[in-house]
């Protein structure tokens, strides 16, 4: 796991203290992505953590399913039936071909099966897991939605046309019908669905004179019919991103561990420009190629899936090559997006160390606008692409390439092999950013809250010789008899839902409804979140 650390300067102080109104938590779990339960801190660094892979768990392995599959929305559970329910498309070299669409379920989210429908022909065969579209258009970012009231719109999904999306709704994922709609968006966009505010949020692909290449709109509905007018959700910055690009690009050149993209246009520090008459496709920057959104205890989650245009695509010059990584953000109110870990990557593609046959995320990465808490942990499912250009039948110089002068390994690779897959990444509960104690002790002081819950319980790890321990205060900032720092029991080992006591016995629902706050002494650990319970447990 990678961490990306900057000190927290903030120091203690029992003074000044905001003078806000209260907090009213409840018993969500409180992340520290950013400062809104914080009110101090003092000799902590904060740490965002990179999910784990586990490798892909979707691919096309089946005639019907073409050369490689693309995948848009996360995951979907079903708990009547028990299983998980993917949508994803079937892509085809031939041109002219449409893509099609299949269906695949899961017992367990990692081992998936492809049911046969019977719903759509395919060289003479409806023994496969295709299904129809409305107009043969992609269907793109499905959801489920299991609180509707018409069990025929259980199932949401957007469906691209030109210049568009129009919304299309069904009640088993595979009949769908239009509704009367239609948002702006050029070719990729995301959905997403926040259940708990019965918020459908589209973003859509537009541009924006503020940022640079590629941006994204966002249109909100409550019904799936009536959509707000589209406004701007984020885009990347002409500076700071852009002086950041160009030295991803050339760490990634410079790396021989690291795919690299077919095209590539020389440095722009020497000075080469266009030829002229050609078109002008901008490279050597960063663009957001798209941007997802996931609901996570009362914040945003952004997922930015940055594009690193490196050359022209030779010889037809119609679009670029390039590759992406993901980075990640948060927003409390969907207008204001915090960029984590200094803009630094969340996930990003995977080594060549991992050979070729595959290694499908080695360039091209995808995020989708979901995921999924699995026992202890948080499973993030994203698409890998081994490339955006194909790189067996030319060369970087647009001339084309006799098969005959493939190596086995790049044979078995192009020839023999899928070009992409479903990959899935995990990590802990409430992993995405930590506040860190070495082994000088460091302190956290919440803001003011509401006390509503009948125990305190921490997302902590713990290492040799460390511990964690709290102590609640009164509005004057005055630690509560029974509640103090010496009275608590030290947490000394790591765990998601540690509980944090005082002895003797104190009782934290005698509280209910007092304004407190909560101070954090640390020595050795790490602090993902903390939680004031309900109910017992």
């Amino acid at each position: 796991m990678i961490r990306f650390n900057f000190v927290l300067l903030c120091a203690l102080s029992t003074h000044n203290l905001s003078a806000a109104e209260p907090l009213d938590i409840g018993s969500q779990r409180q992340l520290f992505l950013d400062d809104f339960i914080v009110e101090r801190i003092d000799g902590l660094t904060r740490t965002m953590h990179q999910p784990v892979k586990r490798g892909p768990v979707l691919k096309a392995e089946e005639p019907w399913e073409g050369v490689y599959i693309g995948v848009f929305s996360p995951p979907m559970w079903i708990p009547d039936e028990g299983i998980f329910k993917q949508v994803y498309e079937c892509r085809y070299d031939k041109r002219g071909q449409p893509h099609r669409y299949a269906l695949a379920t899961s017992k367990d989210g990692v081992h998936w099966e492809k049911p046969k429908l019977g719903l759509v022909d395919f060289e003479g065969s409806k023994e496969n897991n295709l299904f129809p579209t409305p107009d043969n258009r992609r269907l793109v970012h499905v959801v489920f939605d299991p609180d509707d009231p018409d069990p025929k719109r259980r199932y949401k999904g957007l469906l691209t046309i030109p210049r568009g999306r129009v919304p299309v709704v069904s009640s088993d994922c595979l009949h769908w019908r239009k509704l009367d709609a239609q948002l702006p968006s050029a070719d990729a966009g995301t959905m997403a669905f926040d259940r708990d505010k019965r918020l459908f949020m589209a973003m859509l692909k537009r541009s924006n004179p503020n940022t640079v290449g590629r941006s994204y709109d966002v249109s909100f509905s409550n019904d799936f019919i009536n959509w707000s007018k589209p406004r701007f959700m984020f885009g990347m910055d002409k500076d700071r991103d852009q002086k950041m690009a160009i030295d991803a690009i050339r760490r990634r050149l410079a790396n021989p561990a690291l795919a690299k993209p077919l095209f590539i246009d020389p440095d722009p520090a020497i000075g080469w420009r266009r030829p002229e008459g050609t078109r002008h496709i901008p490279t050597w920057q960063a663009e957001c190629y798209n941007f997802g959104v996931i609901p996570y205890e009362g914040l945003y989650l952004g997922l930015i899936t940055v594009y690193y245009p490196t050359g022209q695509r030779l010889p037809e010059r119609s679009n670029a090559d390039g590759f992406n990584l993901i980075q990640l953000a948060m927003s409390r109110d969907l207008k204001e997006w915090k960029r984590l870990g200094h803009r630094q990557p969340f996930l990003e593609p995977s080594p060549l160390t991992k050979g070729l046959v595959g290694n499908y995320d080695r360039l091209q990465l995808a995020a989708y606008n979901g995921i999924i808490q699995h026992e202890d942990d948080v499973r993030f499912y994203y698409g890998g692409l081994k490339r955006r250009v194909p790189q067996h039948s030319r060369w970087p110089d647009g001339s084309p390439r006799d098969r005959a002068t493939l190596s086995d390994s790049e044979r078995g690779d192009w020839l023999e092999d899928t070009h992409s897959a479903m990959c899935l990444a995990v990590w802990r509960q409430d992993g995405f950013v930590s506040l860190n104690a070495g082994k000088e002790v460091g302190e956290l002081l919440t803001k003011l809250f509401i006390a509503s819950g009948t125990r305190l319980m921490l997302n902590v790890d713990v290492r040799n010789g460390g511990y964690a321990k709290a102590e609640l205060l009164d509005a004057d900032n005055q630690p509560l008899e029974g509640f103090r720092l010496r009275d608590c029991i030290a947490v000394e080992t790591g765990g998601i839902r540690q509980v944090i006591s005082w002895k003797p016995t104190a009782d934290i629902s005698r509280l209910a409804g007092k304004q407190l706050r909560l101070r954090f002494v640390m020595k050795d650990a790490d602090l993902y979140s903390f939680q004031i319970h309900l109910i017992e447990q």
